[in-house]
Formats: structure tokens, sequence, C-alpha cells
């Protein structure tokens, strides 16, 4: 079937699919979903890679908005899309350099341009990743001793194994990026100079430090922040925690700070059973954990928000109160307590309403106040940008925000010089920053060459014999397996990944949104078969007269019976109204229809960029 590049209501068959639509790269979530339901791993893996550099980080980490507007969610639970692409990935391990999907890009000829990006984060990788395809040399300058950002710097090992970084950012600098590692701009290499010596500059710097709680006793010892204690866990330096730690925060680097914090405890426990000359590991985390659960040794987290409100995924408090962490919602922060110098509480007061009548951050609270006893207090209140290494210059703009000032294109107002990431648009989650490194890249070479084409090629791919698996809706959303609480130490990862079984298991649940009932007009008899037979009860037959109110449908009706559907005569002609958020793509319509007006239907799509 040959492509054709006209669709008509585009729009209507991308709302179909919306996980695709509700990623930012738009992967094609549920065709590799799928994938995987009939064993295609290479399919799968090559559709989750395709737009994204960091597949297998994203299998593990990722926000996965796909999920939240999954349409099998609004019949039980939505498809484990985000566990169902690490399940890909880990099928296809093979190491830095040996990246099947590669082999599928093809590196244009080498261009002219050098190009400077500081930030060796997803966004600034990601940038790397599609220039170095389009030919250009291309440098990442990054102050922290190891790649990765907040990847590596801001995410703790247990959810994150480093090798799985080490992988993706090893398969970019294959492609023949130059990697600067313990480069400051402004310190090592002036932010001027480096203007100078490239054609031009990506800044995606991330906001790499935490907000200060201007509060009394909050520069007391044993308070830490909670971005510098990540990163200096994430390092490996050591950190001295006090019996009992209270974080302050409701997001998920809150949780990760207090899910850290247990593990630092615990390996207190570890090294003084190892020091007393204990012969078994196990004895010594069962006490630890038996002392964070007699409150011996104790982690809080206290949160402004109530529990449904806290910005951090639901799953991961679970796993933090599952671990021995006590959560304390609907209290903030009024003063650290401290004796000599030193932290002894927390003193919090109730929070009574988070938010303003308009929406905006504005906590209220009542009289109700306590004391927390604790050594140590660590506040992750949120993130803000390090912006000292512009050194003054005057060219690039910062919003009162104190992010970069970026136009459509992510260049600031310094030309030649753009941004992109958290620096440029606030806190955003990772599958954004790699969303952001892809358009940078595209705007950047515009910017020296001018413009680029981009053409989608599309057809209508017709299943004749269309079904569903067999018993697809009483599948149960796959329960991923996880790491025993009293096994949680050190850098032990906690998800353990979907075997075989339930991978297959989890892909056969898709309801396959990518395929349409698509319905010829001039074949309908309007018998109402279809309607009858639908199991959802997601079709109805209706007058014509009463489809009214929408420009699209007013011009179709318009141009086959000359008038518009409120002058049509009730009873002239009837009209198939069908509710896609029911339909689960059964095809039992199609097959009832006597005069093969349904058709099972996918709309398969192209797009092609070319850069000039």
């Amino acid at each position: 079937m040959r492509y054709s590049v006209t669709v008509p209501d585009q729009e209507y068959f991308d709302r179909n699919i919306p996980c695709r639509t509700a990623c930012p790269i738009h992967t094609e979530c549920g065709r590799y979903v799928q994938a995987i339901g009939i064993s295609q791993d290479e399919e799968a893996y090559l559709l989750a890679r395709a737009p994204n550099p960091f597949a297998y980080v994203l299998g593990r980490i990722c926000a996965h908005p796909c999920e939240d507007a999954c349409r099998r969610g609004k019949i039980d639970e939505p498809i484990a899309i985000c566990a169902l692409k690490r399940y890909a990935t880990e099928r296809h391990n093979l190491g830095a350099g040996h990246d099947p999907a590669r082999k599928r890009l093809t590196p244009a000829p080498k261009r002219g341009k050098k190009v400077a990006i500081v930030g060796a984060g997803v966004c600034g990788l990601t940038c790397a990743h599609d220039l170095a395809l389009l030919g250009y040399s291309v440098e990442v300058f990054e102050s922290a001793p190891v790649p990765g950002g907040m990847l590596y710097l801001g995410i703790p090992h247990f959810r994150l194994p480093r090798e799985i970084i080490k992988m993706e950012v090893d398969n970019i600098l294959a492609m023949g990026v130059t990697l600067h590692t313990r480069m400051t701009v402004g310190r090592d290499i002036s932010f001027s100079d480096l203007r100078s010596q490239f054609d031009a500059v990506l800044l995606a710097t991330g906001l790499n430090k935490g907000r200060e709680l201007n509060i009394p006793g909050a520069h007391l010892a044993g308070v830490y922040n909670g971005i510098d204690f990540l990163i200096n866990v994430n390092l490996g330096y050591e950190i001295e925690l006090g019996k009992r730690v209270v974080v302050v925060g409701g997001g998920n680097v809150a949780i990760d700070v207090a899910r850290a914090a247990v593990r630092l405890v615990q390996e207190t426990w570890q090294s003084g059973a190892a020091e007393s000359g204990a012969e078994s590991l196990q004895p010594a985390l069962d006490a630890a954990r038996m002392a964070l659960r007699s409150g011996a040794e104790q982690v809080y987290l206290v949160s402004l928000e109530s529990r449904q409100q806290m910005p951090a995924w639901q799953s991961e408090v679970h796993e933090a109160e599952h671990e021995g962490i006590s959560v304390d919602n609907g209290w903030g922060p009024k003063e650290v307590v401290g004796t000599d110098g030193v932290v002894t509480g927390l003193k919090v007061r109730a929070c009574v309403s988070v938010f303003d009548e308009n929406g905006r951050f504005n906590p209220a609270f009542s009289d109700e106040e306590k004391v927390i006893p604790c050594d140590t207090v660590v506040l992750a209140i949120g993130q803000q940008a390090d912006l000292s290494f512009l050194g003054g210059d005057s060219e690039v703009q910062v919003t009162p925000r104190g992010i970069l000032k970026i136009d459509e294109n992510l260049m600031t107002t310094a030309p030649g010089v753009f941004a992109g990431g958290d620096v440029a648009f606030g806190p955003r989650v990772l599958v954004e920053a790699v969303a952001n490194g892809h358009r940078a890249a595209r705007s950047i070479h515009v910017h020296f060459h001018g413009k680029s084409t981009k053409t989608v090629l599309s057809r209508f791919r017709i299943f004749n014999n269309w079904e569903m698996p067999r018993g697809f809706l009483g599948i149960p959303r796959q329960t991923m397996p996880v790491l025993p609480a009293n096994r949680r130490i050190g850098i032990a990862e906690v998800e353990l990944g979907f075997d075989e079984a339930q991978g297959r298991a989890e892909g056969l649940r898709c309801l396959k949104c990518q395929v349409n009932t698509i319905f010829d007009g001039s074949k309908c008899i309007l018998c109402a078969g279809c309607v009858d037979i639908c199991p959802e009860n997601c079709l109805r037959l209706v007058d014509l007269t009463q489809v009214q109110g929408d420009e699209r449908y007013d011009a179709l009706i318009r141009s086959r019976y000359g008038v518009s559907a409120a002058e049509l005569p009730a009873g002239q002609a009837g009209a198939i109204i069908k509710n896609e958020e029911k339909c689960i793509r059964c095809a039992l319509c199609a097959q009832r229809c006597p005069t093969h007006a349904i058709t099972m239907e996918a709309l398969e799509q192209q797009e092609r960029e070319v850069f000039e």
C-alpha cells in the first residue's frame, strides 16, 4: 500500500493514541508494548530506543506520563509502560558501543562547525547525540568528576545502577563526542572564551543547587541541604548522620534523601557489627531494621502537603514506608532547635492549606505546633540554578524565576547561545529533558544552515482478520518484583524488573489504540447491528440533526447534503456516534456488519526531516 502525504483530521487519530501523544518525545509506546506481548523483543527495543538515547535509564526512572494517559486505566489499571521499556532494554543489554539501534543511525558527513555543551546531563547529552549524527564536532564540559548530571549526582544507586548510566553515556561518546569532566566553566575556562572558541554553545546545567529555608536554626551543625546530601552520597563521600533524621519536603528528591538516609543508618549498624566481631551480616541488618521500627534509629519525612497532594510518586512513598520511614503529612518547618550549636529537634506547625484560592503556592498554618526530636535535618524543598559561570555576561538575560531567558528556538538573548532543560524551563521530568535535547540540536542546526524540511508520509493499513488476544481484559496489571525490605542495603537495586512471563502478560493487556474502526458511510445501511453487538456500548445510532456544534462535522454534512445539520428534516439521515474512550478494539462491530462498511485500520506514518 502506498503512502499518502495527507490525512483527514490528523488530530483525531493522534488523540486516539493517548500514550504516544502524552510522551514528550512521542515514543511509540503502544507498539513496543504489543511487540513484547507477542515475543518480538528486538522490535520492541528498537521502537523504544528510536526517539530516546536514554531508553535504558528511562526504563527505570521515567515519570511515565504515557501511563497517566493510558486508556486501559479507564477499565482497570494502565499498562506498565515504563516497566516494559526496562524489560525491552534488558533483553538487549549489549554494552557500550554495541547498541543495535545505532546501526540504523548513520552519521552525516563532517561539518565545519564546533558546538560546546555545558552540562553532561540528559538534555546536554541528548543534544550531543543528535549533533554528532548531523556531523558536527561536539565537546561537552562537565564540572563534576563523572558525566550524567543529576542521573548520577541526584538519583540514588538503589533506583538507578551506575553501570546503566555509564553504558548510555559511553554509547553517546562512541559517536565521536568529546567529554571534559572536572571542567568548570567560569573557573577552568571562562564563558567568554567558550563563546569565542565555538560556533554555538548550549547551556544545559540544570538546577544543581538546593533552595535554602530561612528559618531560625537553619545553619546549626547537623542541617544539610537535600541536593548537597544526595551529591555527596552518590559520589561516595562520607556523611555523618545522627540516630534520628528528619527530612523536610514532599517531592521525589525528599523521598530519595529519606531512603538514602535509611541506608546510611543501616551501614552504620553494619560497620558496628563488624567491629564487634559479628559472624554474620544478617543479624546486624535485622537489628538495624528492628531499631528503626522501635524508634531507636528513625528517619522521618515531614511534608507540607497531604498524602494526596504530595508531588512525589506514590509508589516511591509506599516503598519508603516499607523501608521503615515515617511520613508525617500536613506539617511545615518553623524552627531548627539546637543546643550548643548542634541540632536537637525540628519545630513544626500544622499546615491547613498549601495553595490559595488561585492555586498558587501559599501555605497557611494553624497555631498547633510540635517538636520532633532529631540529630540531623535535611532540607529537600526545591532546586535552583547556579548561574555564576556566566561571569556577569550581560548578553545572557535571566528571568525573575532565576532561569535563562530563551526564545521559541531555545536561543538565549545572546546570539549563538542556546539553553535547554531545567535551567531554561525550571524543574521538569527527565523525558522532557530528552525532548529539549532533540529540540536544541535542531535549533542549533537551523541556526547554522537556515532551515529543515519535515515531511510526514501516511497510509492506512487494513486488518482483514483482526482479533484481540483471548482473555486480554482479564489479565491484571503485573506487579513489579522488589527486593525484600531486609535486604535493601547500600546500593542494591530495589526494583528487580519483570520476568518473561510477566512481560508477555503485561504486553497482552494493551488495547492497541492505534487500530481504529473506520466507517464507510457509502456502504452503511444504518441497520444498527454494530450498536447491538458492541460489548462496551460505545456506539450509538442517532438522527443526523443531533450532530451539531462541530465545524468539522458541519462541513462534512454540508458537502454531502448541501445544508447544515440544523437545516435537515428529522428522519432524513442518521449517524453512528462512537465513544473512543470505551472502545476495546474487539472488532465485533466489523464482523457483524452485513455490508462490510466497518473495517479495522491503523494509520501508519513515517516522519522524514531533511536538514539542509
